[in-house]
């Protein structure tokens, strides 16, 4: 292909969005974190379908700056180091890769490639995406060739909520309601929300209201956006709790450290004081407490199994 073409979303629109045979994927949000110099790409996929295996098995095959790749059902996350690497692609067993990742101040460029229909949805498909600010297409070689292009998109924060202990033993449900805060941050224009994950506790903590599960919520949140948000979540929060024992939460940034997951675990496995849980919040970089009773315990769990949705549910 000859000189690079650039589009803006809707260009690129304009451009290719009524071939029948292209799906667009639904949304992509990256995540920054400029001191680690590492993104995470959260990615929902085309119409609800399930090409998230297919994603997380061979792109890490064929990028060696992809750390981390897991599938849940029509979602996909992507753990990646910035910097530029030499795709090993093979068609049908490492079809399609990230080529170079790029942290700007405010903006994320991301080079894609593949093979055949892999090339086709690194660049055709993931293009169309909302939360892709514009698409230069470096090679396009069709159903059969090989496809490759830098999308770019704005530079969002991570953050993770934690939190425990809404509900009474009368009424309400933390999981559900932290669920529904979530949702209507969101479509407030705060954030974008990007995973649920529940986390059993001790089961036979003699403080529980019945089931001993606290929630991680995970965002992706514009820099600027990050103080309204915080207010925002701890309004909301307590409006709506039941309890007055709730314990609120905030982490930035990428990653959850061992000391945290230690942590996490001790919380699964056994009982704590409060006053370990409010010792411990202040050890954790990045930590910050936003209501620090009883529930305090289980919300700090939380962050330590945000990333391991099918290992927080486990005893």
């Amino acid at each position: 292909m000859g000189e690079n073409l650039k589009y803006t979303r809707d260009e690129f629109f304009n451009a290719f969005g009524k071939k029948v045979w292209i799906s667009p994927f639904e949304k992509i949000v990256v995540l920054a974190d400029t001191e680690k110099r590492v993104i995470e790409i959260f990615e929902k996929h085309p119409r609800g379908m399930a090409t998230a295996s297919w994603v997380t098995y061979h792109y890490p095959k064929a990028s060696s700056l992809i750390t981390h790749a897991i599938g849940e059902g029509s979602q996909s996350f992507f753990r990646v180091n910035e910097g530029k690497c030499n795709l090993d692609l093979k068609a049908g067993i490492s079809a399609a890769g990230i080529e170079e990742v790029k942290i700007n101040e405010n903006e994320i460029n991301i080079t894609y490639a593949g093979l055949g229909g892999g090339g086709v949805g690194a660049v055709l498909n993931r293009g169309l995406a909302e939360g892709v600010n514009s698409i230069e297409i470096i090679d396009y070689g069709g159903g059969g060739g090989l496809s490759k292009a830098t999308l770019s998109f704005d530079l969002k924060q991570k953050i993770v909520i934690g939190v425990d202990d809404t509900d009474t033993k009368e009424e309400g449900a933390t999981w559900s309601l932290a669920n529904e805060i979530a949702y209507k941050i969101e479509k407030e224009g705060l954030a974008d929300y990007l995973r649920h994950t529940l986390v059993q506790l001790y089961p036979r903590n003699p403080h529980k209201t019945q089931n001993c599960v606290s929630t991680a919520l995970t965002f992706g949140v514009d820099p600027k956006n990050v103080p309204l948000f915080k207010e925002r979540i701890f309004e909301l929060i307590n409006k709506h709790t039941l309890s007055k024992e709730t314990g609120l939460v905030m982490l930035n940034g990428i990653g959850i450290e061992k000391e945290l997951r230690d942590y996490s675990f001790k919380v699964k496995t056994s009982l704590m004081s409060l006053d370990e849980a409010i010792v411990f919040s202040k050890k954790v970089k990045n930590l910050e407490v936003l209501m620090d009773n009883w529930g305090l315990i289980g919300a700090i769990a939380a962050l330590g199994y945000s990333e391991d949705p099918n290992e927080a549910v486990r005893l």
